[in-house]
């Protein structure tokens, strides 16, 4: 009975076949192939387009035979069928790569999209581990860091033994005033001689563009 059960698949695969598998579908060629493809059967029948205008001009020679004549008419309506499937052709071909360009198109706007994403998400990440408060310390530790190097500079910049009196300096400079009036009044000599030997006691003769202290140290000068 076991060997019977055995031979029973057997026969009904033999009396009605067993099931045929189904042929794999071929892979749908890129678009890129299929353009390919379209560009060599342009140039098919191109190449039969100008085959057959060779053939009407050797037939239209022939003059006015009229078989030659048929011949002609056949060629050139072969010519226009040719002309026809170029055109076809030519416009399948402009349509096959507007959509691959239009493909490369969405793969380059994928690409920029996803490495947006990503540039986002890195970017959260790092503003997530920033505290807005660290950051205010930040900045107002450098403000008070920078008012203390100023004042700093400031201190070092100060002059040393502290500042100098007004008086003590217009003191100094009437003192040179005065020396400079004696070095002109002795450089011109002549004058004071003649001064000395007016009417005019010298020292009362007051005399321009000098202080009346010069004259009168020169004058004491000139007695001794």
């Amino acid at each position: 009975a076991l060997g019977s059960r055995e031979r029973v698949p057997g026969e009904m695969r033999r009396l009605f076949g067993s099931k045929k598998e189904e042929p794999k579908a071929a892979a749908a060629p890129s678009l890129q192939e299929a353009s390919a493809k379209i560009d060599l059967q342009v140039q098919s029948l191109e190449d039969k387009i100008l085959q057959c205008d060779v053939e009407v001009k050797k037939l239209v020679a022939q003059g006015t035979n009229p078989t030659a004549k048929q011949r002609a008419l056949q060629v050139l309506k072969r010519k226009k069928m040719y002309e026809q499937q170029r055109d076809q052709l030519l416009g399948t071909q402009f349509n096959v790569e507007q959509i691959a360009f239009h493909q490369e198109q969405a793969e380059i706007t994928m690409a920029a999209a996803a490495a947006m994403k990503a540039g986002t998400e890195a970017l959260k990440k790092q503003t997530q581990t920033i505290n807005i408060s660290t950051v205010d310390e930040l900045v107002d530790d450098m403000a008070e860091i920078t008012d203390e190097m100023n004042a700093i500079q400031e201190a070092l910049a100060q002059q040393a033994g502290g500042a100098t009196d007004d008086a003590d300096l217009a003191e100094e400079y009437a003192k040179m005033e005065e020396e400079m009036a004696l070095m002109k009044l002795m450089e011109s000599g002549s004058g004071l001689g003649a001064a000395s030997s007016s009417a005019v006691p010298v020292g009362t003769e007051a005399v321009p563009g000098i202080p009346a202290a010069a004259v009168a140290a020169l004058a004491g000068a000139e007695a001794l």
